[in-house]
C-alpha cells in the first residue's frame, strides 16, 4: 500500500515537472500588428510635384505608429528629397526620368512593417492646342491648357459650334474663334464661364484674328439657371453670321436668361450686348463695355431688363438702348446713371416707379413719348451740378412728343434738376403739344428744372383733377406755345421765381374751366419777371371765384374777348376777390387785344369784406350788350354783391366805368379813382 502511495505521488510530481518545462522552453509566439502600405505604384512627368500616400497603413489592435519614408533609388543625377518623411503623405518633385523607388517603414512598440511603391517619371511632353469643330453633345470642361502664359490660344473654335449639353469654361482660359464662327447655346444647353480677377485667371473670348468683327460671337437660347459669364472678356466678335439676325458679340434670345459680372465687352462690331425682348438678365454687374464712336449703343435690352444693371458698370463711346416700352410689373425699379435711347417710348404702368438717377442722361426716339399712367410714376430727382436730361434723340424743336401723366392714384411723379427738351411733336392729348402734359387725374411735383425748344406748351395741366403739387424755380423757354397751360386749380402753386424766356406766347394760360372753390384762401402770386402775365381764357369766357381769390402786388391778368370775372358765394364760401397792390406794382385787369370793350369786365355778387381792389387797374372791359348796360366792374343785385375800391384806374370802357344798383349805393365804397376814356358814366347807378 505504502509502495502504491509512493508511486502515485512520484507520477505526479514528474507531471508537474514536465508541465513546467513545456512553459519555459516553448513559448507561443505572438503575432506583428502592423501592415504597411505605402500606396499604388505612379506614373508621371519630370517637373510634377509628387506625393506620397501611406495612410492605408494599418494597425491590428487599433494604435498609433510612426511613419518613415525613404528614398532606396533615383534616377542617376536627380537631387530629389522628400519634405517630410515622417509624415502619412510627404511629398517630392520628380526631376528626372526614371523610377523613384520609395520605401515606408512603419514601427510601434518592438514590432515595423514595410512597404514600398514606384513612381515611372518619363519626359513631360509640351502643351497643345486644342481645336473645337464639333457641337457640343455631351457636358464639356475647359481646362486652362498653358498655365504658365495666359496670353497663349487654349482652345480654337473652327466651326459655327452648337451646344446641346453645359459647357463650362475655366479660369485661364482664352479661347479663339476662326472668322464668321461662334457659339450657339441651345435650349437644352448652358453656359459657364467663370474666371477669377487677375489677368491671368480671366477667360478670354476673341477673335483668332483680335480686329472688329471678325467671328459671330455667342447666342444664347438656354435659360439654364446655372448659366453665367463672370471675369471674362468678348472681343472681336459681331460679324453678324447667320444666327443672329445683326451686330453684336453677345446675342441673348427671347426666352433666354444668364447673369454677367466682372465681364467686358471690347472690339466688337455692332454692340457688345444684345438682349430681345423675353430674354432675361439675371444679373448685370461690374462690367465694362466699349462700344465703337459711329454707333449710337453698345447694349440694347428690354426695358423690364433696364434695371438690371447696377450702378458700377462702365460704358464707353456708347450708351444703352432700351428696345420695349413697358414697365408694369408694380415694383420700384432704378435707372442708374447711364445714357438711354428709348427706341419705343416708354410706358410705366400699374403701380409701377421709376427712378431715374442723377446724372442720367435720356433720349427718346422720333414722335415717341414717356408715359405714367395708371397708378405709374417717375421719378427723376438730381442735384444742380448733376442735373437729369431727358431730350429728343436729335436736337430738333417738337422731335418726340413729350411726357404725359395720368392716373397716378396715390404715386405722383416728381421732377427736380431735370432738363428738358425738343418735345411736342404731336398732341400727347387734346389738340395742342406739349411737353408735359397732365391728363386726367395726373399728378407731378416740378422743381428746379428747365423745359426747352419744344413745338407746343412747355406744361398743359388743365384735365379734370390734373394736379402740379408744386412748381418753383424752373425755367420754361423757346417754346412755340405758351409756356404754361393750367387750370384754376394749379394756378397757386407756380412760384414768382420761375422764369419764362422767348416762348411763342409770353403769358401763363388759366383755362377757368373749374371754378375757384377752396375751402381756404387761393392766392395767386404773379412773377419776378415783369413782363409775364397770366392769360385767363376762362370757362365759357369765364372765370368763376366761389371762394376766396387773393392776387398779389404786380398780378397781371389778360382776359380774352368776351370773357368774364364772376365773385359769387358757393356752399357758403362767401367767395371774394382780394387785389392789393402798390404804387409800384399796380394789379392789372385788362384785355388781351387791348381793345375797349373787348371783356365784359368784373360781376361783384357777393357781400364779403375781403371784396377789394387797392391800386388796381381794371381796363378794356364793359362789353357792350345789347338792351342792358355794361361797366367794367359790377356791383350786382341779384345776388347782391358789395366792393371797396382805393387808388386805382378803371378805363377804355365799352361803356361805364362801375356800375351799381341804386339803392345799394352803399355797397360800392370807392376813393381817389381815376377815370379814362369811359364812353358812359364813370358810376353808373341803376
Amino acid at each position: 500500500m505504502k509502495k502504491q502511495y509512493l508511486i502515485w505521488m512520484i507520477l505526479i510530481v514528474s507531471s508537474l515537472i514536465i508541465f513546467s518545462c513545456d512553459e519555459e522552453d516553448d513559448p507561443i509566439p505572438a503575432v506583428n500588428p502592423l501592415t504597411a502600405n505605402a500606396g499604388e505604384d505612379k506614373h508621371t512627368t519630370t517637373g510634377s510635384a509628387v506625393v506620397l500616400d501611406g495612410s492605408a497603413s494599418t494597425d491590428a489592435e487599433g494604435g498609433t505608429f510612426n511613419y518613415s519614408w525613404s528614398i532606396k533609388s533615383k534616377p542617376a543625377g536627380s537631387a530629389a528629397s522628400l519634405d517630410d518623411g515622417s509624415s502619412a503623405t510627404p511629398g517630392f518633385v520628380a526631376d528626372k526620368a526614371g523610377v523613384f523607388l520609395i520605401e515606408l517603414i512603419i514601427s510601434k512598440d518592438q514590432w515595423t512593417a514595410k512597404d514600398e511603391v514606384k513612381i515611372a517619371v518619363s519626359e513631360a511632353s509640351s502643351p497643345q492646342m486644342v481645336e473645337i469643330s464639333e457641337d457640343i453633345v455631351v457636358d464639356l470642361v475647359l481646362e486652362d491648357i498653358f498655365t504658365e502664359d495666359w496670353t497663349k490660344v487654349d482652345y480654337l473654335v473652327t466651326n459655327v459650334i452648337n451646344v446641346d449639353a453645359r459647357l463650362t469654361i475655366k479660369p485661364g482660359v482664352k479661347v479663339a474663334f476662326a472668322e464668321n464662327t461662334g457659339l450657339m447655346i441651345s435650349s437644352t444647353g448652358s453656359f459657364v464661364s467663370e474666371g477669377g480677377e487677375a489677368e491671368g485667371d480671366r477667360i478670354y473670348l476673341t477673335g483668332e484674328t483680335e480686329t472688329s468683327g471678325f467671328w459671330g460671337g455667342l447666342l444664347l437660347q438656354s435659360a439654364d439657371v446655372d448659366n453665367k459669364m463672370n471675369y471674362t472678356s468678348l472681343s472681336c466678335a459681331g460679324a453678324n453670321p447667320d444666327q443672329n439676325a445683326f451686330s453684336a458679340g453677345m446675342y441673348l434670345d427671347s426666352g433666354s436668361k444668364i447673369s454677367i459680372s466682372h465681364s467686358s465687352f471690347t472690339k466688337n462690331a455692332g454692340m457688345g450686348l444684345f438682349a430681345a425682348p423675353g430674354s432675361e438678365l439675371a444679373g448685370f454687374s461690374s462690367n465694362y463695355m466699349m462700344g465703337n464712336e459711329e454707333d449710337n449703343f453698345v447694349i440694347a435690352l428690354p426695358a423690364s431688363e433696364v434695371g438690371k444693371i447696377a450702378p458700377d458698370c462702365q460704358f464707353w463711346n456708347a450708351g444703352i438702348a432700351v428696345l420695349t416700352a413697358d414697365l408694369n410689373n408694380g415694383a420700384t425699379i432704378e435707372w442708374s446713371s447711364y445714357n438711354y435711347t428709348l427706341l419705343s417710348g416708354l410706358e410705366v404702368t400699374h403701380g409701377t416707379r421709376l427712378k431715374i438717377a442723377e446724372q442720367a442722361r435720356i433720349y427718346v426716339n422720333e414722335n415717341e413719348r414717356i408715359a405714367a399712367l395708371s397708378g405709374g410714376s417717375i421719378a427723376a430727382v438730381s442735384r444742380d451740378a448733376n442735373p437729369i436730361v431727358i431730350s429728343g434723340l436729335e436736337e430738333t424743336p417738337g422731335y418726340w412728343k413729350g411726357i404725359f401723366i395720368e392716373n397716378s392714384g396715390n404715386n405722383p411723379s416728381k421732377f427736380q434738376y431735370v432738363n428738358i427738351r425738343y418735345a411736342g411733336s404731336t398732341p400727347l392729348a387734346g389738340n395742342q403739344p406739349a411737353t408735359i402734359h397732365l391728363g386726367v387725374n395726373g399728378k407731378a411735383a416740378i422743381d428746379n428744372s428747365s423745359l426747352g425748344f419744344g413745338a407746343g406748351d412747355g406744361i398743359e395741366a388743365t384735365s379734370d383733377g390734373a394736379t402740379l403739387l408744386s412748381f418753383s424755380s424752373n425755367v420754361v423757354r423757346e417754346h412755340q406755345g405758351y409756356p404754361l397751360a393750367v387750370s384754376t386749380q394749379n394756378v397757386a402753386v407756380i412760384d414768382e421765381w420761375s422764369h419764362f424766356v422767348n416762348n411763342g406766347k409770353s403769358q401763363v394760360r388759366i383755362d377757368g374751366n373749374f371754378p375757384i372753390a377752396n375751402d381756404q384762401e387761393t392766392i395767386w402770386k404773379g412773377f419776378r419777371q415783369t413782363d409775364l402775365s397770366y392769360h385767363v381764357r376762362g370757362l365759357s369766357n369765364d372765370l368763376v371765384v366761389w371762394s376766396g381769390l387773393k392776387l398779389n402786388e404786380g398780378v397781371v391778368l389778360e382776359m380774352e374777348p368776351g370773357s368774364r370775372i364772376v365773385v359769387e358765394d358757393a356752399n357758403n364760401r362767401q367767395g371774394y376777390l382780394y387785389a392789393s397792390g402798390t404804387d409800384a406794382k399796380n394789379i392789372v385787369f385788362k384785355a388781351v387785344d387791348e381793345v375797349p370793350g373787348s371783356w365784359h369786365g368784373i360781376t361783384f355778387s357777393s357781400l364779403n369784406t375781403k371784396n377789394y381792389f387797392d391800386h388796381v387797374q381794371v381796363l378794356h372791359g364793359g362789353k357792350t350788350v345789347d338792351n342792358s348796360f355794361s361797366a367794367n366792374i359790377v356791383v350786382d343785385n341779384s345776388p347782391e354783391g358789395e366792393l371797396t375800391i382805393l387808388n386805382s384806374v378803371v378805363g377804355y370802357s365799352g361803356q361805364h366805368g362801375i356800375s351799381v344798383v341804386n339803392d345799394k349805393r352803399e355797397n360800392l365804397s370807392d376813393d381817389n379813382i381815376s377815370f379814362t376814356s369811359i364812353p358812359g358814366s364813370t358810376i353808373y347807378a341803376w
